[in-house]
C-alpha cells in the first residue's frame, strides 16, 4: 500500500505542475495547426494539378521523386528514401490503393510516423527531466526519505509514475489527433488498407516481394505501440540524467541537445556507421513498418529494438546506483 501511495503521489504532483499542463496545451494547439496546414496543402496541390484525383497526385509525386533522384548531390540515404517513395507509389498505383485518403486515422498515422523521431520525444523529455532533479534542487526529497521509505522504493515509485505519465501522454496524442484532425478531414478511414512489407536497405535496394496490406486501425495499434516503447526508452534516459543532474534546466538541455544531435547525425554523418549504436539514431521504429530505409547501413528492426532496450536498462541501473549512494541528506 505504501508503494501504491508513493506512485499516486508522484503522478498527482506531475499532473498539478504547470509544465505538464503546458505540454498538453501545446499538443492541442499543434494538432490544430498541423491539421489546418495539411488541409491547405492538399487544396493548394489540387488547384495546381487541376484535379483532386489521387491518381494524378500520386503520379506527380513519383515524377518529382524521379527527377530529384537524378541529382548528383544526393547522399546515399536520400537516394534510398527517394527510391523507396517511387517503388511504394508505383505499387499503390498498380493495386489502386489511395495513400491520400482523407480521415482522422490517416492523419494520426502520418503524425506518429513523422513525429516519433523528434516532436513526441521532446514532450517526453520535458516531463521526465523534472522527475528527480526538481526534488533534489528543492530539497523536498529529504522529506520523503525521513518517513522511513527506502531510497530504492522512492526512486522506483517515480519510475513507475513516469511510465504512467508517458502512457497518458500517448493517449492524449491519440485522442487529440483524432478529434481535432477529424474536424478537417472527417472521422472515417479505420479500415483503409495500409501497405507493409517493403524492405529498403540503406544503399537504396527496395524489395517488394513480401508486400501486403493491413487495416489502418491495426497499423495504428502497431505504430502507437512502437511509439510507446520509444517514449519509454527516452523517458528512462531522461530519468537517468535527471538523477545525475540537480538542475531541471540542465537535465532538459542535455537531453534536448542529445536528441537534436541524433537527428542531425542521421543526415550529416551517414558514413559514421558507429552512430547506429546511439539510442537517438534508432527512434524511427515505425519506419521499419512502412518500408522506409534505415538511417545507417546495418540497422534492422531487431537491431534498433535491442539498442534501445540496452540503453534503457543501463539508464535505469545507473539511476538506482547513483540515487541510492549519493549524499542527499547533507
Amino acid at each position: 500500500m505504501i508503494f501504491a501511495h508513493l506512485i499516486a503521489n508522484e503522478v498527482m504532483k506531475m499532473l498539478r505542475k504547470r509544465r505538464f499542463q503546458v505540454v498538453l496545451l501545446i499538443l492541442f494547439a499543434l494538432m490544430a495547426v498541423f491539421s489546418y496546414a495539411e488541409k491547405q496543402a492538399a487544396n493548394t496541390l489540387a488547384r495546381q494539378l487541376g484535379t483532386a484525383d489521387w491518381h494524378v497526385r500520386l503520379q506527380h509525386q513519383i515524377t518529382e521523386a524521379t527527377n530529384r533522384l537524378r541529382s548528383p548531390l544526393l547522399s546515399a540515404a536520400e537516394k534510398a528514401g527517394l527510391q523507396a517513395t517511387i517503388q511504394e507509389g508505383q505499387y499503390e498505383l498498380a493495386h489502386d490503393i489511395n495513400p491520400y485518403a482523407p480521415g482522422a486515422p490517416s492523419f494520426m498515422k502520418t503524425f506518429m510516423d513523422e513525429g516519433i523521431t523528434l516532436l513526441v520525444p521532446l514532450f517526453v523529455i520535458v516531463i521526465a527531466s523534472d522527475m528527480v532533479s526538481s526534488e533534489l534542487s528543492g530539497g523536498t526529497i529529504k522529506m520523503l526519505l525521513t518517513r522511513g521509505v527506502s531510497r530504492a522504493k522512492v526512486l522506483a515509485s517515480k519510475l513507475v509514475a513516469l511510465v504512467l505519465l508517458v502512457a497518458l501522454l500517448l493517449s492524449a496524442i491519440a485522442v487529440s489527433s483524432y478529434l481535432i484532425s477529424g474536424l478537417f478531414f472527417g472521422y472515417q478511414g479505420w479500415g483503409l488498407p495500409v501497405l507493409m512489407g517493403f524492405h529498403t536497405t540503406a544503399s537504396g535496394t527496395v524489395d517488394v516481394g513480401h508486400v501486403y496490406t493491413v487495416p489502418q486501425w491495426k497499423y495504428l495499434c502497431m505504430t502507437f505501440g512502437l511509439g510507446f516503447f520509444v517514449c519509454l526508452c527516452i523517458a528512462c534516459l531522461s530519468f537517468m540524467v535527471s538523477t545525475l543532474v540537480q538542475s531541471t534546466a540542465s537535465s532538459m538541455g542535455i537531453m534536448m541537445a542529445a536528441l537534436i544531435a541524433g537527428t542531425l547525425l542521421t543526415t550529416l554523418a551517414t558514413s559514421w556507421t558507429a552512430a547506429k549504436y546511439l539510442p537517438v539514431v534508432n527512434l524511427q521504429l515505425s519506419g521499419y513498418l512502412n518500408g522506409s530505409p534505415p538511417p545507417l547501413a546495418g540497422m534492422t528492426f531487431s537491431f534498433s529494438l535491442c539498442v534501445l532496450l540496452i540503453w534503457a536498462a543501463l539508464a535505469i541501473v545507473v539511476s538506482f546506483l547513483v540515487f541510492t549512494r549519493r549524499d542527499i541528506m547533507g
